[in-house]
């Protein structure tokens, strides 16, 4: 029984849910199997048993082979998709099994020679089962495309820096039609020139990330709450993979009856006009925080990654606990993960929770960096002592071989039994 499934949306009913996991637990959890997988067919066979949670998981073999499965059991429905509760009236419910495992979305060795997801949409049009409506959006899968199929050799660096880009590419669309409409008017005139020299890269110390993502933010509510209402719009929104990539194709598109505010009857308002609007919105913010000059309006001001402990998340000695706030390249659209929520611009609230290439040609070592360190316990010197390498992008290795981890050891811990 779950109370609260909708937030946002007002309701006071108590859902009674069927949920898929426990429905299909396994004895064996199937992810010790997974880190122990000694080949492709032990890696396949553990991912059939991983059924407590649906993972795109990617995997490779030293001898070339490469792979992607998708983990969990995905309900078939005699009606109804599972996008809003099935409302069930008598005994039986409308679920009618599950896709089957050699049936559920996966890839092994592809003729363009690499596999890699985003969490976006991985199914063809004629995919016989529903599978999800709650998909991200493309963005970060396209600009993984442009770069793994560019012809050049990819070394471990290469997909090093790859995690770290910052190209976002529904800026890359949208802000030639934001721009112009901002360049129209005195107003708004400068934030559309720090747009027109935009290289479309989320970086701390540029100004124009945070006038895209400021005056798109308030773009979106005014297309959409004059219709919804502010807190049902705020609702809607506060959901990235639901609207932006519906809302890119009706800016780009041009027109749209959202765009005219139906509270206004004397004129009709049209995609430029509110690009304007919330250009004057987007800077009565920024100017009461950062100041009057848009070129001071950098996006590492207010875009920050902030490390709390688990011990103390706010209040008196989160400082002292954690380990800071931090200028954040990236945003929702980028390879580098830096989203915020909607509706509390613009701090990180999910981004990577570990940083690893593997080489499997290199038995000695990996490129791997954790967000914080490789120690759990409170105040040791090894709990936040990789803050700074993961937020500028430096290499930390994880050594293997016995030499390798006798050659770069800097002290030794030895647990002894009472």
């Amino acid at each position: 029984m779950v109370s609260g499934i909708l937030p946002g949306l007002g309701t006071d009913r108590v859902m009674t849910l069927k949920w898929a996991p426990f429905q299909t637990m396994d004895p064996c959890i199937g992810l010790h199997s997974m880190l122990t997988a000694k080949s492709v067919s032990d890696a396949r066979q553990a991912i059939e048993h991983l059924n407590i949670i649906s993972l795109n998981i990617v995997f490779g073999h030293s001898d070339g082979t490469i792979g992607w499965r998708v983990s969990g059991r995905i309900p078939v429905r005699s009606s109804g998709d599972g996008t809003l509760p099935y409302v069930v009236t008598g005994s039986e419910d409308n679920w009618v099994g599950y896709i089957p495992s050699d049936q559920m979305p996966h890839s092994l060795n592809p003729e363009r020679g690499w596999v890699g997801t985003c969490n976006h949409k991985t199914i063809r049009q004629d995919y016989p089962f529903y599978y999800s409506s709650h998909l991200s959006p493309s963005y970060r899968y396209e600009r993984l495309k442009e770069l793994l199929d560019s012809p050049h050799r990819k070394a471990a660096e290469n997909h090093w820096e790859y995690q770290r880009d910052t190209m976002n590419l529904m800026a890359k669309r949208i802000v030639p039609v934001m721009a112009n409409a901002l360049l129209s008017h005195q107003a708004t005139k400068a934030m559309g020139e720090i747009l027109c020299r935009w290289d479309y890269r989320d970086d701390p110390d540029q100004a124009a990330p945070t006038v895209f993502q400021a005056v798109y933010r308030h773009f979106a509510l005014l297309v959409f709450q004059d219709e919804l209402g502010e807190d049902l719009a705020k609702t809607m929104l506060g959901n990235w993979y639901f609207w932006q990539e519906r809302l890119q194709a009706m800016v780009l598109e041009g027109t749209s009856p959202w765009f005219d505010n139906v509270k206004t009857d004397k004129m009709k308002e049209t995609r430029d006009e509110l690009f304007f609007q919330a250009g004057l919105k987007a800077a009565q913010d920024l100017g009461a925080s950062l100041g009057k000059d848009p070129e001071q309006w950098l996006w590492g001001k207010v875009h920050q990654m902030e490390f709390v402990s688990p011990i103390r998340r706010k209040g008196f000695g989160k400082a002292w606990l954690g380990g800071g706030s931090h200028p954040a390249p990236g945003s929702c659209e980028t390879l580098y993960r830096g989203i915020y929520e909607f509706n509390q611009p613009f701090g990180v609230t999910v981004s990577a929770s570990l940083r690893m290439v593997a080489d499997l040609s290199d038995e000695d070592k990996l490129l791997a960096v954790l967000p914080g360190g490789v120690c759990g316990r409170l105040f040791h010197p090894h709990t936040k002592d990789q803050v700074k390498a993961f937020m500028n992008g430096d290499k930390v290795f994880w050594w293997f071989s016995d030499k390798a981890i006798k050659d770069h050891s800097r002290a030794i811990l030895n647990l002894s039994p009472q």
